[in-house]
């Protein structure tokens, strides 16, 4: 009961509630916040800009960079299985700061989403639509919570296993710090990349999950609307004049919809675009890592890390592939229609309509390539190219002899 309390969006409420559909997003948003994205409060105005100052230098700005200078000064000490583990977040690091930068650039597009929502929140009148709503905003939520536990359970495996190893997890480089030299310097380094690493896994989860939140209400609102559709010129109690507001009306319904999918096209363009250019490489490196040189906690860890990496494009690739074919059921549901007795003016309208309905709603990253399952399949192929690459020229058996050598 306390956990329903607390987090009421994980809990389907009553159909006679009224939808709210923006709190699909409600803990995205939050978080959002909780990264420093927001205006700060008046009440704690120094302290949330101490809060976001702190996290963002941390994760954001500094962990790409640190990576890199650990890389030039102390590479030498890395041995094949710790620098893949580092390279692999490196590289996810570097994606994760530019997604976060986006965001926060484009942050104002989901208040604008949201808007949209309550207007199509609206135009639900029967119990079963507000319901239908009603459970698509729960499993928006949950499926936020389970993005951030995956997330979470890697940052923290990895420091587990890092104790363990009495190593620093991923050897970032701090000026004026060397936990080489003593074991309260290990603990300060250990505890500062943990803090970094849980920061950005914070954001990753937040940036990656939010297409996934809006696009889950988004289709269960394409799902009413085409019952409503269906059921055009239907009521035989119905006036031509009648029949034909509601074709407007459904005309009307279906701009709104557009006009939520542009809202949110700017911010997810970028960030998935972002995370196709990483994908392939990211998961080259971590499958090289598993086979080749981690032993039993560091694969536990890289498991984690690579469910996390699939998470970031997988899930979001399958839904659009699912918003095209609710588009074309929107289509098929005003062909299904009562339209054949009704007046020529209407019959012209909703030809027009038809056509509109048989475009379907396609996302794009920057404009270079469809975001769908064939896309994503496509990138997530090159990890097993690298994989290849770096077999046929036996470079982990070089890179062993070195660090046996060493």
């Amino acid at each position: 009961m306390a956990l329903r309390k607390i987090f009421r969006a994980l809990f389907t409420p009553s159909e006679e509630a009224p939808a709210c559909s923006r709190n699909a997003s409600l803990y995205f948003l939050r978080c959002i916040f909780l990264m420093g994205m927001r205006k700060p409060p008046a009440r704690f105005f120094i302290a949330y800009c101490l809060w976001s100052f702190a996290l963002n230098l941390s994760s954001t700005v500094y962990q790409p960079i640190g990576f890199l200078t650990g890389y030039f000064s102390h590479l030498s000490e890395f041995s094949p299985g710790e620098f893949l583990t580092s390279l692999q977040v490196a590289v996810n690091a570097w994606s994760c700061s530019a997604k976060v930068i986006i965001v926060w650039a484009l942050v104002k597009h989901f208040d604008e989403a949201n808007k949209v929502l309550d207007e199509m929140d609206k135009r639900l009148t029967q119990p079963s639509e507000r319901l239908q709503v009603h459970r698509a905003v729960t499993w928006s939520n949950r499926i936020f919570f389970f993005f951030m536990t995956v997330y979470m359970v890697y940052a923290t495996s990895t420091l587990i296993t890092a104790i363990l190893i009495g190593k620093p997890p991923y050897q970032i480089y701090y000026p004026y710090l060397d936990w080489r030299s003593s074991s309260w310097q290990l603990g300060l380094q250990t505890g500062l990349e943990y803090f970094g690493m849980i920061g950005s896994c914070f954001q990753d989860a937040s940036v990656d999950c939010y297409p996934v939140n809006f696009i889950i209400v988004l289709r269960a609102h394409m799902s009413i609307f085409a019952d409503r559709l269906r059921q055009l010129g239907k009521d035989p109690d119905e006036s031509h004049e009648q029949r034909y507001e509601k074709l407007v009306q459904c005309i009307q319904d279906h701009k709104t919809i557009l006009r939520f999918v542009d809202c949110l096209r700017p911010v997810i363009s970028g960030t998935i675009f972002v995370q196709f250019l990483v994908v392939g490489l990211v998961l080259g490196f971590t499958l090289i890592n598993i086979v080749m040189f981690a032993n039993l906690g560091s694969a536990i860890a890289a498991l984690f890390f690579m469910t996390a990496v699939l998470l970031e494009t997988t899930p979001f690739c399958i839904l659009c592939n699912y918003l095209t074919d609710d588009c074309y059921k929107l289509a098929d549901a005003l062909f299904q229609s009562n339209w054949i007795d009704c007046e020529q003016r209407y019959k012209k309208t909703l030809m027009y309509f038809l056509q509109k309905l048989q475009q379907p709603i396609i996302f794009m990253a920057m404009n270079a390539f469809p975001i769908s399952v064939g896309t994503n399949i496509t990138v997530t192929k090159f990890s097993f190219s690298v994989f290849t690459l770096v077999k046929q020229m036996n470079i982990a058996e070089k890179l062993s002899k070195e660090d046996k050598l060493n």
